[in-house]
């Protein structure tokens, strides 16, 4: 198990506390309004000749007396292990945001080494073979035309020879 997937689960974990411990109303309303926001900007990186995602992010929001606050609620109502969880959250999502640019990026590298297994495949199982047997056919017929003019060649010197004896 990675690590952000052990951070997922104790942060899942701690939500199930936290949803056990407060009212179904006084959860929804605490996590009703997000405080912060993220801004994704997604461009594209060449890789081995394959356009990959490249994910760029700022959290805008959120900014209290020069500090980073992600919690949208007030302390008072709101169990610990809902504070615990939005803030394993809030640290996991930049480690989130880089693992599914990655993973991205491996499937499309995925799915072009198995259009080139298939180029290689065709290559090596049809295409190379045909070209092959025509190579083989053309020197087949080059050296039947090489036998048959040398066949004329030497009939064309007999019937030379022949009419210089008379």
């Amino acid at each position: 198990m990675s690590p952000v997937e052990a951070a997922l689960g104790a942060a899942l974990a701690k939500f199930l506390l936290a949803r056990a411990v407060m009212s179904g109303e006084t959860l929804e309303e605490a996590i009703m309004y997000p405080q912060t926001r993220v801004e994704l900007d997604v461009s594209k990186q060449n890789i081995m000749s394959v356009y990959a995602p490249k994910f760029t992010w700022k959290q805008v929001g959120g900014e209290r007396e020069g500090e980073e606050n992600v919690y949208p609620y007030g302390f008072a109502d709101t169990s610990a292990e809902l504070d615990a969880s939005i803030a394993t959250l809030s640290k996991l999502l930049p480690k989130l945001l880089e693992l599914a640019e990655v993973e991205k990026a491996v499937d499309l590298m995925a799915a072009e080494i198995e259009k080139t297994r298939r180029r290689v495949n065709a290559l090596e199982y049809v295409l190379i073979p045909q070209l092959t047997e025509t190579v083989r056919y053309i020197t087949m017929k080059l050296e039947e035309a090489e036998r048959s003019s040398l066949t004329r060649l030497m009939k064309v010197k007999d019937i030379v020879s022949a009419k210089g004896q008379v």
